[in-house]
């Protein structure tokens, strides 16, 4: 096996991630892992890219936060951990490795090798959106969440349209449904049978940081 190549950030890329944008560099498995070692940022391997992305928004924090909070509420005593962004999902080793901001793991997790922060049984992951890595969560990541054995739900948060999107797997082998709540009182069907008004996501947020269809 070859030895991993170090990857050195240029002034350039890590201005980028500075402002909170995302960068992508071809690389193999082994030189993620290495990397992921030392990075300060968090990293995905997609399709045999490390997928970087560079400090998100206060107001994103904010919201990952009052999720967290919501779901550790909905799902207390029932046998669940929330965990936040910091944990790795794998998909497999050298196939896929994702950063959710947050992961729902029912009953103990199982990590990956001697890893203590990877896991590999997901069983809900939310993401929150943000104007630089939304195509990317929604054509490539998704897919990519789907393959993962077990996990049954994928659930976007979009701060500027203010609604969620929620993909749940089916009894149908590769066969996923899609829900959007955009609507003011509409009611959130999530982790499970679990529900939540939509408002409740975004109560802690002021408008300037909510789109224009901001909930009143």
């Amino acid at each position: 096996m070859e030895s991993a190549v170090k990857i050195q950030l240029s002034d350039k890329q890590i201005a980028r991630l500075e402002a909170g944008g995302v960068i992508a560099i071809q690389a193999s498995w082994d030189d993620f892992m290495e990397f992921l070692q030392e990075t300060r940022y968090r990293a995905d391997y997609h399709n045999g890219r490390i997928i970087i992305m560079g400090l998100a928004a206060f107001f994103h924090e904010v919201l990952i936060m009052t999720v967290g909070d919501i779901l550790r509420h909905l799902l207390k005593g029932k046998g669940y951990f929330v965990a936040g962004s910091n944990v790795g999902v794998l998909k497999e080793a050298g196939k896929g490795y994702y950063n959710p901001d947050i992961t729902i793991v029912k009953g103990m997790p199982v990590f990956h090798t001697d890893s203590t922060a990877i896991i590999t049984n997901p069983y809900f992951v939310v993401d929150i959106l943000s104007e630089s890595t939304a195509a990317y969560d929604f054509n490539h990541k998704l897919r990519k969440y789907q393959g993962i054995g077990g996990l049954q739900e994928v659930i976007f948060i979009d701060r500027f349209d203010v609604s969620v999107t929620v993909f749940r797997r089916t009894d149908t082998v590769n066969t996923w449904t899609e829900t959007i709540y955009e609507k003011t009182g509409d009611v959130v069907r999530i982790a499970g049978d679990n529900t939540v008004l939509l408002q409740e996501f975004f109560a802690d947020l002021p408008g300037e940081a909510l789109g224009e269809q901001a909930i009143q």
